[in-house]
């Protein structure tokens, strides 16, 4: 007998010996998959290129913040290099279980390698889900032959921010902003008079409040003050357009002289002007590096925060911590759920907010009313006033600022 020779494709022949032609059939039976096997690898793109194609696709299936965005890149960048940095030669056909466990074990090492705060970087099972969307689509696409998901073993819960007591509170409004003294050591900057109170008042984040113009302050049809929570104006940005609200300005804000402040930053640049002029934008951090190094400092814990409040060195406490001392001051209070998540940007739509409980109310009428009964500090405030930070700002203008040199971020 002859022997028998098929063409697979170019190059490529299946051969097949006198007396072993029922092995043949076995052979035909799993040359699809070889042929497929071969084509696949063939079109295979680099690796590193095609997770960079998967972030774009990412990117552009959601609106994100720039500071977001930045985040999600950096951590596709981390997969890339871990996958990749040994390999750069590694062709998407070649993902497979071995790749995952390459992950598994040497993540984590880069990231505690790089970390920079005790809040950062920690969650492993974040850049998992990302592998394992980026091995989903190489699968769906036939570019590798089998399915590969990192299944994390159980890590500890991303931890949520702690609120603030009552005692708390009372130490971190009588530090240095707070006194009535008519001259300080620190630098004095509006933003480190009126951060705190705002964010324990509106619930803003950080960001939000930090890159608030003088246009932002307004006054509704209703008579109702108004901090409007927008991405319009230079660099400018919010996390998602539930986000975007407009928050009264209750009574204990104007009491601290806060309409005043606004006054006269419109009077001395403007409308357009930044509500607090000592901030500037930065491409990563966006209007709120400095004040985080002012409140948090280096590490969760420290700066102004954990100066006056020594107990939150401990973990668990950052500016994040008045937003949530806000929430639940109201949730303790009786505030309906729709309407706290509706002041945090949680959640959009009037309608939804005020359909069962404030029927013939105007929306920002209502918020208001439910501010100033759901928020009872027992803090005194009544000490405070932006008049005297203010005679302690004008008299350090001129004067050198302390400390060290820095760029202006």
């Amino acid at each position: 007998m002859n022997i028998i020779k098929i063409p697979v494709s170019t190059g490529l022949s299946l051969v097949c010996e006198p007396g072993n032609e029922d092995s043949l059939n076995i052979a035909l039976t799993h040359l699809s998959a070889v042929i497929e096997s071969i084509n696949r690898t063939k079109k295979s793109p680099l690796l590193s290129e095609y997770i960079e194609t998967v972030l774009n696709r990412f990117l552009r299936e959601t609106y994100y913040s720039p500071k977001s965005e930045m985040m999600i890149t950096s951590r596709f960048e981390k997969l890339s290099k871990v996958l990749t940095g040994e390999r750069p030669d590694m062709k998407v056909s070649d993902l497979d279980e071995e790749a995952a466990r390459t992950l598994k074990a040497e993540l984590p090492v880069m990231l505690r390698k790089n970390q920079r705060s005790a809040s950062q970087g920690t969650n492993v099972e974040t850049y998992y889900r990302l592998f394992n969307r980026i091995a989903n689509e190489a699968f769906t696409e036939n570019l590798i032959s089998k399915p590969i998901k990192i299944k994390a073993t159980r890590t500890k819960k991303s931890q949520i921010s702690k609120p603030f007591s009552d005692a708390d509170l009372t130490c971190l409004f009588s530090g240095w902003p707070y006194q009535t003294a008519h001259q300080v050591d620190q630098d004095a900057h509006s933003y480190r008079f009126w951060l705190m109170p705002l964010a324990l008042f509106t619930g803003g984040r950080l960001n939000e409040l930090c890159q608030l113009r003088v246009h932002d302050i307004i006054q509704d049809v209703h008579g109702v003050d108004l901090i409007s929570i927008n991405d319009h104006g230079h660099c400018k940005s919010i996390k998602n357009e539930q986000s975007r609200r407009q928050i009264p300005i209750c009574s204990a804000l104007k009491a601290l002289g806060f309409l005043d402040f606004v006054l006269e930053r419109r009077q001395a640049e403007g409308e357009d002007a930044l509500l607090f002029p000592e901030l500037t934008y930065h491409p990563t951090h966006l209007y709120s590096r400095n004040p985080s190094r002012f409140f948090c400092g280096p590490r969760t814990g420290a700066g102004y925060i954990g100066e006056h409040c020594p107990h939150t060195r401990d973990g668990g406490w950052n500016f994040k911590s008045f937003r949530r001392t806000f929430a639940l001051r109201l949730e303790a209070s009786g505030i309906p759920t729709g309407t706290i998540a509706f002041l945090l940007g949680h959640r959009s739509g009037s309608s939804d907010v005020t359909a069962k409980h404030y029927l013939s109310t105007p929306l920002s009428v209502c918020m208001l009313e439910q501010i100033e009964l759901g928020l009872t500090y027992q803090i005194d405030l009544s000490q405070i006033k932006w008049s005297n930070y203010r005679s302690i700002l004008m008299g350090q203008a001129g004067r050198r600022k302390r400390g060290r040199p820095t760029t202006n971020l």
